[in-house]
């Protein structure tokens, strides 16, 4: 059961974008040493692009590509802290599973150990490790809406809940 909820109309890519990046700029205001979102949708609903976008926000530089065939792209992550005047450096882990056909190769896939230790993970297609995969803070559901992305992110532990808090006013489910 979700702790909170918000709801949004995004009016095309850049508002989806926008989302990504606030999300990921509420994260280096709160940074925590685990982050798992996941993301849902049909094809084309803008999964890979809102996973472009927060990894962009957090400062990944160069091309980010698709895991769709690699399965994993990884990317480090070095964050300004300021409360200890110093940097914050993770890893971010973009994982896709739509290949998946049986719930056996997350399990032989060794994802278990990356997903559920410290780090960034932002997993396309979680349905395909069918309840395998260590609870999301964070559930991301993108589906396209005539010429519009309906997107509902969802908290499910404290972590989630606290980054949908601390999203702007503006960006706030209309």
């Amino acid at each position: 059961m979700p702790l909170a909820a918000l709801d949004f109309q995004l009016a095309d890519e850049s508002a989806t974008c926008a989302l990504a990046q606030a999300l990921a700029l509420a994260w280096t205001q709160h940074p925590a040493p685990r982050l798992l979102i996941t993301l849902e949708g049909d094809l084309g609903a803008g999964k890979t692009t809102f996973a472009r976008a927060f990894l962009r926000a957090l400062g990944v530089q160069g091309r980010i590509k698709s895991p769709s065939f690699s399965l994993v792209e990884e990317y480090t992550i070095d964050i300004p802290d300021l409360q200890f005047k110093g940097t914050l450096r993770t890893t971010a882990y973009h994982i896709d599973l739509y290949r998946f056909s049986d719930p056996q190769e997350w399990e032989d896939s060794g994802l278990r150990d990356v997903v559920g230790g410290p780090g960034i993970s932002l997993v396309e297609w979680p349905q395909r490790a069918l309840g395998l995969l260590p609870a999301a803070d964070l559930t991301v559901h993108l589906e396209p809406a005539a010429e519009r992305r309906h997107c509902i992110v969802q908290a499910a532990t404290e972590v989630g809940s606290t980054l949908l808090h601390a999203l702007p006013e503006r960006l706030e489910s209309g």
